[in-house]
């Protein structure tokens, strides 16, 4: 299971980097889950990595990190699937704006969230 949370770290810590040297990738993603059905795919994979980081926990150095980051991810992805789909395209519209002028900000807080998970792991 620790394998797990490392594998998903690392993917975060490329997601992280490959934002901060390429901005526009963070674009592209949320342009990409406004699509027709994309946002409740999103939202599944949101809530299944929630799921396995929380069942993880146990196994990791630090579980405190690890619970924390799944129960995140757990809201956020159910939250998603409670409220209306209009409101969370709205929400996704309001956070690409809003990021357009610190989208290194997002790349580094990304990359560090990803550094987190890899040395709680």
């Amino acid at each position: 299971m620790v394998l797990v949370i490392k594998l998903i770290s690392i993917v975060v810590i490329f997601y992280g980097c490959l934002v901060f040297l390429r901005p526009d990738t963070l674009k592209k993603v949320l342009k990409y889950t406004m699509q027709e059905n994309k946002i409740y795919l999103m939202l599944a994979i949101k809530l299944l990595i929630g799921i396995i980081m929380m069942f993880a926990a146990k196994y990791c150095s630090i579980p405190w990190i690890i619970l924390f980051f799944g129960a995140l991810s757990i809201f956020g992805g159910a939250m998603g699937f409670v409220l209306k789909k209009e409101f969370v395209a709205k929400v996704l519209k309001w956070t690409e704006a809003y990021i357009q002028k610190k989208t290194r900000f997002a790349g580094i807080f990304i990359l560090v969230v990803g550094v987190l998970l890899a040395l709680a792991a």
